[in-house]
């Protein structure tokens, strides 16, 4: 549970008992492997899931087979709060790499919330972030070049990654495949490929068996048009 409290606590002055309400519900620990599904298109789902490692993707599928990635999920992150409206699910979760899962009753989950203002308003506050991350990712993909896209989305998993450990560095474990990078960015793995490449060439990463390091943030952000103020809401006080 580090992460989310972290998260939570990011976005809004909560205490330890709105903690303790939330790490005691009850739940099941589920692990899923890359490529298996955890909510398909269509069904009803009554859980709401918690990310306790490893990173999981939302996406639609086109008839044709072809994907668009909208957002990857990384440790601390809360979804499908949908399932609180028991309406059937537009979109696909699947691992991206190997997943653990906090899985909770919507039913509990909406108990806990609504008996607790304060928890309730914290994941509002959430649910108002990732609305500005899905804005930044709709002109990502319509307005900047490959290796800008792929520069910006770079910064933010770096930048909530650190919300969700609470430390800052200049690196991104990234665990999932150039494919993904590529269904989330609107390329080709080709596309993906070239613009790593440059990003190396011209000083801005160095590329790591294990993901990437940010070597020149400043001028990252510069070229690649991040500002992230669309992550850093205003902390919500009670």
């Amino acid at each position: 549970m580090d992460m989310i409290i972290n998260r939570l606590s990011h976005y809004a002055d909560i205490g330890a008992t709105q903690f303790q309400t939330l790490s005691s519900l009850s739940h099941r620990i589920e692990t899923r492997q890359a490529g298996e599904d955890i909510v398909i298109e269509g069904e009803v789902v009554d859980y709401v899931f918690i990310i306790e490692s490893g990173w999981a993707i939302r996406y639609r599928l086109l008839d044709d087979g072809r994907r668009q990635i909208m957002n990857f999920m990384l440790p601390g992150d809360c979804f499908d709060l949908m399932s609180l409206t028991k309406s059937a699910s537009d979109h696909n979760v699947s691992a991206a790499s190997e997943v653990v899962l906090r899985r909770i009753k919507a039913t509990d989950f909406f108990n806990a919330i609504r008996g607790d203002s304060c928890l309730s308003l914290a994941f509002w506050w959430v649910a108002i972030q990732e609305e500005a991350i899905l804005r930044e990712q709709i002109v990502r993909n319509g307005r900047l070049s490959a290796k800008e896209r792929l520069g910006n989305l770079i910064l933010e998993l770096n930048r909530r990654l650190s919300i969700s450990t609470g430390r800052q560095d200049n690196s991104v474990a990234i665990p999932v495949t150039q494919n993904h990078l590529a269904d989330a960015l609107g390329l080709s793995s080709v596309h993906i490929s070239r613009s790593m490449g440059k990003l190396s060439r011209e000083g801005y990463i160095a590329v790591e068996s294990w993901g990437i390091q940010i070597l020149n943030r400043d001028a990252l952000a510069e070229m690649a048009e991040f500002d992230d103020r669309y992550l850093q809401t205003p902390k919500l006080s009670f």
